[in-house]
């Protein structure tokens, strides 16, 4: 189910109109690769990783986030390495590579490398909402979201408590959510509208960032000279398109496993 998930927001984000993406923007399949792995260890933390689970139930989880992890690490490293913020893109790194070893470490280390994750999580979430641009949320929003369930699983290994780190995470998920929601502008093309018709063409273009556009039409009650109304409904198609080719998705599917 998770896989087809993401594989619904790839087909939908690589046929969207709009502008060329710039450098900065997030490629498609970062977006979907992230989604299936942030769903699939989110659900793992709701499921296994709770008060009462054995060190068993525990390691076997920790080794499926680990298979997660190594299904998208490539796209995942490579979105973390665009992170213009180089403490926060070091220590995401650091937590992506060394945590599929974390089953080696000893009781002490484990400890310690669980302390070390937990300080780079709470580093992304504090700098998500302060960082100058909007692509550089976006990329926070990979991060936070890839480095959030390792630190939450290594703490839990660790003999930790979880809940203070799952609110930090829900609570970065919620800026970004904010942070990058789509801006629409709709513009109806009362030119074309025939004689005595009560219905307009709208053009609607929903942008999160240059270079990260959806674009679409649709028809609405109207006449002209008279006030227009358009549900959001008629165009949240567009805007959850232009949505879907950011980490708010990322975000949107993190909340809706792990709310808190």
């Amino acid at each position: 189910m998770l896989r087809t998930a993401a594989g619904a927001i790839l087909a939908v984000v690589m046929v969207l109109p709009g502008a060329a993406r710039p450098a900065h923007a997030i490629p498609p399949a970062a977006i979907a690769a992230v989604v299936s792995f942030a769903s699939s260890a989110y659900s793992l933390i709701q499921g296994v990783f709770r008060p009462g689970a054995s060190a068993d139930d525990l390691s076997a989880g920790v080794r499926l986030i680990i298979n997660a992890i190594e299904t998208s690490k490539t796209e995942i490293l490579a979105r973390i390495d665009a992170i213009a913020t180089a403490e926060a893109s070091a220590c995401a790194r650091q937590a992506v590579i060394e945590f599929a070893d974390i089953e080696s470490f000893t009781p002490q280390t484990m400890q310690r490398w669980a302390q070390d994750a937990t300080g780079c999580v709470t580093l992304i979430s504090s700098l998500i909402g302060t960082v100058s641009t909007k692509p550089e949320t976006d990329e926070l929003g990979i991060a936070l979201n890839t480095a959030g369930p390792i630190a939450i699983a290594a703490r839990a290994r660790a003999g930790f408590s979880i809940d203070s780190l799952k609110t930090i995470v829900a609570q970065g998920n919620r800026s970004l959510v904010t942070l990058l929601e789509p801006a629409c502008s709709l513009t109806p093309l009362w030119g074309d509208q025939p004689p005595g018709s009560r219905e307009v063409e709208v053009n609607v273009r929903c942008t999160v960032y240059p270079g990260v556009v959806s674009v679409g039409h649709i028809i609405v009650a109207g006449q002209r000279n008279k006030p227009l109304h358009v549900p959001f409904s008629a165009y949240e198609h567009i805007f959850t398109a232009a949505s879907n080719q950011t980490s708010r998705a990322v975000a949107l599917a993190a909340l809706q496993i792990m709310p808190s």
